[in-house]
């Protein structure tokens, strides 16, 4: 645990912006500004000691923004110490490969094998590393809680009905049930456009697949772990409003105390409450007005 103080100390103590006044836009793009849902501005280790009594944290991300990714290791770095039990979840690695997550944290693989295995997502080692390695350190159990993502494509090119398809193995790597009513998720889901595009009732039930299995992934642990609490990382969009793997987790464990920490960027207005706001400066712009969506590069698996 000495350990963990002093990685602690280490980010609490550089970097990050702690404010007591009015708030102002992050300075670098390391930077970030966080405040509850009352508009109070908190530093990580303040917001950790506020959030002592939830169940589940979710801290919602912009992928690959460096401020967001270093206000998830500061908290959690927080978060381990305190006294009640955590488990660190994450979109980032899927069920199939929970083996091979665990085998890196008990030190049988190493960060090469682990990285291969495991599949992580390409930006792993400059934005998901320090969450592995202080879990790894406090010796906690990390959730891998999303779907895998060939069976996710399968879904949005054949719809719900491809999973009746798999073997039960691979069956179980996907909520067992779907949300696909007709709520506000899907209705926020259907008016969004992707690479120019507007989705279809296929590429919903992918969609909710991912929310759904998250939630499942982690209701599924806090009732075999009680006492436990959850810190998740996860994409923005899943948890706006209160809505996709947030609305899914409640749902099937309706007495959970979820808080939700939304990151916005300088200019962008600030969540509505009970949403905490993570305030970061914005990104260079991808493309200008104009310019054409870049080509998807993927080989897509052959779906059964």
């Amino acid at each position: 645990m000495r350990q963990i103080s002093m990685l602690l100390c280490a980010l609490l103590l550089t970097g990050c912006q702690v404010h007591t006044g009015a708030a102002t836009a992050p300075a670098t793009l390391y930077d970030f500004t966080l405040t509850d849902d009352r508009g109070q501005m908190l530093s990580a280790a303040t917001a950790a000691e506020r959030l002592a009594g939830m169940d589940v944290i979710m801290v919602g991300e912009l992928h690959g923004h460096p401020g967001v990714h270093r206000f998830q290791a500061t908290l959690l770095a927080a978060l381990l110490e305190q006294p009640e039990p955590l488990a660190l979840a994450m979109e980032q690695f899927t069920r199939n490969h929970q083996a091979e997550l665990n085998a890196y944290l008990s030190g049988k693989l190493g960060e090469d094998a682990f990285i291969e295995q495991a599949d992580a997502w390409p930006s792993y080692r400059h934005d998901y590393r320090p969450l592995i390695e202080l879990a790894k350190s406090a010796g906690i159990d990390v959730i891998a809680a999303n779907a895998p993502r060939h069976i996710v494509r399968c879904i949005g090119r054949q719809g719900p009905g491809y999973l009746d398809k798999l073997p039960a193995t691979e069956r179980g790597w996907v909520a067992g049930r779907l949300t696909l009513d007709e709520d506000e998720y899907k209705s926020r889901f259907m008016n969004t456009r992707f690479h120019g595009h507007s989705p279809d009732e296929r590429q919903f039930a992918a969609q909710t697949a991912w929310d759904d299995t998250m939630a499942e992934s982690m209701a599924a642990y806090l009732a075999t772990h009680p006492g436990h609490r959850i810190m998740l990382t996860v994409g923005r969009f899943h948890i706006a409003d209160g809505l996709g793997t947030a609305q899914r987790l409640k749902a099937r464990m309706p007495e959970l105390n979820i808080a939700l920490i939304y990151p916005v960027l300088s200019g962008e207005a600030a969540p509505d409450a009970p949403l905490w706001s993570l305030k970061v400066q914005a990104l260079p712009a991808p493309r200008l007005d104009g310019e054409p969506f870049p080509a998807i590069k993927m080989e897509l698996p052959e779906c059964l």
